[in-house]
């Protein structure tokens, strides 16, 4: 059973991708709640990023399914790990698809509500669902499907230096920790005739099952061609994409970060909206609903609490002075002695060979396509 964490420095110029996988052979990682804590004892994923980043590393992307045990456990983890470091995070999280079965929504659930508690989280979730039906199209006119998407995503977000940074400042500043998206690929500006037909397009296939009307916050990343800048210039750009939501709920905060300029001679525009401040509660009570019974389990056992904190195990250190305490034996043969002190000395030993070895980690070969530059 292995599962990947994918976490990413977000340097334009760096080569850097590091897929770290979790494994134990002891430990049990079909559920969050026995992975957290050895994961939070881990600390080889940051040291690595410590070494083989020739610069202070000030932001990172955490890519990360949240259906499996490692996944789950993780994601909390690493933005604990990172807000301890002073490394401002932004978590990319595909939630698990309907189908799948209810131990899977368990772990996603305790995810979330772990994030949520977490200091410095910033959680964009995507729906698998959503993911692998998408179908699309490239800057090039090429098709996008299922799967493609989270490369396309991950190239165009590596390609703006300031993500992050903008992105988990919007989020400290109105205490907003998850955000969907809305996302336009390869749109030809001749073909759709507007951001608005644009946008349009793209509600109607929303990453997230969610309530726009209650949505409060606006981040806008924007990909086009430098022969587009005189035509839509980000001013008109900001007053399109606000009067377009004006309609469908009213927003605290727009953000439209300076577009990616590229120099090919398309019309193709890409755009990423992540949306926030949505009403949430809805939605993690519906998943709590459906993992109840898994819940009260691992409650009732003494695994995690009602508030989805892992209970800490103290271990008890043996009474030495007992296992040793010398009884008097009656009186028999020499024999009978030596053969007995032998099974007490045997008996010792065994009980102090007993325990785990520590967790390793292994370094599978990566799958995720490197990130372009914007230029490309």
């Amino acid at each position: 059973d292995h599962r990947d964490l994918h976490s990413f420095p977000t340097r334009r110029s760096s080569d850097l991708h590091f897929v770290l996988g979790f494994e134990e052979e002891h430990i049990d990682t079909h559920f969050w709640y026995n992975v957290l804590p050895t994961i939070s004892k881990d600390n080889s994923v940051m040291e690595s990023l410590r070494k083989k980043s020739i610069e202070k590393l000030h932001s990172a992307i955490i890519f990360s399914s949240v259906w499996d045990g490692v996944g789950s456990a993780s994601l909390p983890i690493f933005i604990k790990k990172f807000k301890e470091a002073n490394i401002d995070s932004l978590s990319i999280v595909v939630l698990p698809s309907k189908i799948q079965p209810k131990d899977a929504h368990f772990n996603a659930c305790g995810a979330l509500e772990n994030c949520l508690a977490t200091d410095g989280a910033t959680v964009l979730l995507l729906e698998r669902d959503q993911i692998e039906s998408y179908e699309g199209v490239d800057r090039k006119g090429e098709p996008i499907k299922g799967n493609m998407i989270a490369n396309y995503l991950l190239n165009l977000f590596l390609a703006k230096n300031t993500l992050v940074e903008e992105i988990t400042e919007l989020s400290r500043t109105f205490n907003t920790k998850l955000f969907t998206a809305l996302l336009v690929t390869g749109s030809s500006y001749n073909i759709f005739g507007s951001l608005d037909n644009m946008l349009n397009a793209a509600l109607l296939n929303p990453f997230l099952n969610f309530d726009l009307p209650s949505a409060s916050l606006l981040y806008v990343l924007l990909r086009m061609p430098l022969r587009l800048k005189e035509k839509l210039p980000r001013g008109k750009i900001e007053l399109t994409i606000t009067n377009w939501f004006k309609e469908k709920t009213t927003l605290q905060s727009i953000y439209i970060t300076e577009p990616i300029y590229t120099q090919d001679m398309t019309d193709r525009i890409d755009a990423v909206l992540f949306i926030g401040g949505f009403e949430a509660t809805k939605m993690l009570s519906d998943m709590e609903t459906k993992v109840k019974s898994l819940k009260d389990h691992a409650v009732e056992k003494g695994f995690i609490t009602e508030d989805w904190k892992v209970v800490a195990k103290i271990e008890t250190a043996p009474n030495i002075a007992e296992i040793l305490k010398v009884v008097e034996p009656p009186k028999v043969d020499d024999s009978k002695i030596v053969n007995k002190e032998a099974t007490i000395e045997e008996t010792i030993n065994v009980n102090g060979n007993e325990g785990f070895e520590g967790a390793t980690i292994a370094e599978p070969p990566i799958s995720i396509d490197e990130p372009k530059n914007a230029e490309e």
